[in-house]
């Protein structure tokens, strides 16, 4: 219903303050991955009705038994989509951490 809110969330806060992060964590790696889990949700939802382009805009919104349930989703598959999202973020991250440090030891290795 409203999962894709929180990623959404956290692309836009690091959006807001990424020129404080240092270049070597590639933060925008992270900010593209939160926003094409968030573009693909959005669609989806609005495919499915459950987000529509006039107020409530989330048809969860109408009721509270759906508000409800949509917060349970969105603390539930919404969180679990960042998490997932960061996880693989701080993967690249390493791994391309590890490759620079192996091409320099390979460049200095062969320059003597």
């Amino acid at each position: 219903m409203a999962c894709f809110i929180v990623p959404m969330s956290l692309a836009i806060v690091i959006g807001i303050i990424r020129k404080k992060i240092p270049a070597n964590l590639h933060i925008n790696w992270l900010i593209m991955l939160l926003g094409g889990g968030v573009v693909a949700l959005a669609l989806e939802h609005i495919a499915h009705e459950e987000v529509v382009l006039y107020p409530p805009f989330l048809t969860a919104m109408s009721s509270p038994a759906d508000t409800a349930t949509m917060l349970s989703e969105m603390a539930t598959i919404g969180t679990s989509m960042l998490i997932a999202c960061v996880v693989v973020w701080i993967a690249m991250v390493i791994y391309v951490s590890r490759a620079e440090d192996l091409r320099s030891k390979h460049h200095r290795v062969t320059a003597e």
